[in-house]
C-alpha cells in the first residue's frame, strides 16, 4: 500500500536540493498543472507528490471540498501520470441535532443543522516519454472517453506536429489502455525558419498544411526564451509572451497580452530564497492584484511542505499541505 509521508522524514538528500524543484520557466508541453525539475525529482528519489488542498474564506472556518492534486514519476524524475480533481456537485441536506442536557437541564435545545457533502470528479493524465525523456504523448481520461496528444520532434529537438484524437479503452482492466476507437481531432504541424542565433520565426500549420499562425520568438544568449510574438493569418488576433530574467537565470517576471476577447493582460512576478527556490508569486490582471502565492519549505530539506494563495477576487486563501513517497 502506497504510504504518503510529511516532509520530516529523515531521508538522505542530495546537495542539489538547494536548486528550484518546481520549474516557472516556460515549456512547450505541460506536464502538469505544476512542472518540476526531473533531476532533482530523481536525485531525492521522489516517487510521488500528493498535494491536499483546503480553503479558508475571510471570516469563516477552513472548508474541505475534498480537492487534490498528484503526480507520479519514474526512476528518471519524469512525469508518468498525475491526477487533480474537479468540483462536480454540492448535496445539502438537513441533519437532526439532539438536545444537549447537562445536569437535569437544557443547555441548548434539538435542532437541526445544514450539512454539506462536495462531490468531485477526478481528471487522469498519462505521460510517456521517448529516449531522450520528451513528452511523446499525453492521454486524458474523462468519462468513457479519452482525449491523447501525440507529439513530434524535429531533428533539432523542437515541437514539429501534435496530433489530438478521442479514443476509447476497451481493456477489460480499466487501468491498462488498450486502444479501440480512435477519431483524430485535430492535425497540427510546425516549421521553423532561424532569422538570427537568437530568434526564430515559427509557422503553425493545420491538417490542411495551411499556415493559420505566425509566430517570432526570441531567446537571449543563454537559450532562455525572452518573448513569443503570435499573430492569427485569418484575423486581428494577436497574442504575445514576454519573460524576464535575473542575474541568476532565475524567470522573475511573465506577461501575457491578447486581444481576442478585449485587450487582456496578466502578469506573474515571482520571488526566490536565498539558494534559489521559488517562494512566491503574485499574479496580476488588468492591472488589479488577483493572487498571492507563498511556498514554505522544511528547513532541513528543503521541499515544498505547503503553499498559501490568498485570493483576492472570492476573498479566500486556499492551503496546500504536500506529501512525498520515495523510491527505496
Amino acid at each position: 500500500m502506497r504510504t504518503f509521508v510529511l516532509l520530516l522524514l529523515s531521508v538522505l538528500f542530495s546537495t542539489l536540493c538547494s536548486a528550484q524543484l518546481i520549474v516557472n520557466k516556460p515549456k512547450d508541453i505541460s506536464a502538469g498543472q505544476l512542472t518540476f525539475n526531473p533531476t532533482l525529482i530523481k536525485q531525492n528519489k521522489i516517487k510521488s507528490i500528493l498535494m491536499v488542498i483546503v480553503d479558508k474564506p475571510d471570516g469563516e472556518v477552513i472548508v474541505d471540498k475534498g480537492n487534490t492534486q498528484g503526480y507520479e514519476f519514474d526512476t528518471l524524475g519524469n512525469v508518468t501520470r498525475y491526477y487533480y480533481t474537479i468540483f462536480s456537485l454540492a448535496q445539502t441536506e438537513e441533519k437532526e441535532v439532539p438536545a444537549l442536557v447537562r445536569h437535569g437541564r437544557v443547555i441548548r435545545p434539538a435542532g437541526t443543522r445544514t450539512v454539506t457533502r462536495y462531490v468531485n470528479d477526478t481528471i487522469f493524465v498519462n505521460l510517456f516519454h521517448d529516449h531522450q525523456n520528451r513528452i511523446i504523448s499525453k492521454r486524458i481520461q474523462s468519462g468513457d472517453y479519452y482525449d491523447t496528444y501525440y507529439y513530434e520532434y524535429n531533428a533539432d529537438g523542437r515541437l514539429s506536429k501534435e496530433l489530438h484524437c478521442k479514443e476509447t479503452n476497451v481493456s477489460e482492466n480499466k487501468k491498462e489502455f488498450k486502444l479501440g476507437v480512435q477519431n483524430v481531432l485535430s492535425s497540427e504541424t510546425f516549421e521553423y525558419a532561424v532569422q538570427t542565433p537568437t530568434q526564430i520565426k515559427k509557422s503553425c500549420l493545420n491538417d490542411e498544411g495551411r499556415v493559420y499562425k505566425k509566430a517570432i520568438i526570441n531567446y537571449d544568449d543563454r537559450g532562455n526564451k525572452l518573448s513569443e510574438n503570435y499573430e492569427f493569418i485569418v484575423s486581428w488576433m494577436r497574442e504575445e509572451s514576454s519573460y524576464k530574467y535575473d542575474d541568476k537565470n532565475r524567470l522573475i517576471e511573465k506577461t501575457f497580452t491578447s486581444n481576442a476577447n478585449g485587450i487582456v493582460k496578466t502578469e506573474s512576478y515571482y520571488e526566490y530564497s536565498p539558494n534559489g527556490a521559488l517562494i512566491g508569486e503574485k499574479k496580476i490582471k488588468q492591472d488589479v492584484v488577483t493572487d498571492e502565492i507563498n511556498i514554505l519549505y522544511d528547513p532541513a530539506f528543503n521541499l515544498p511542505q505547503s503553499e498559501a494563495n490568498r485570493d483576492h477576487q472570492n476573498a479566500s486563501i486556499g492551503i496546500v499541505k504536500f506529501g512525498y513517497n520515495f523510491y527505496n
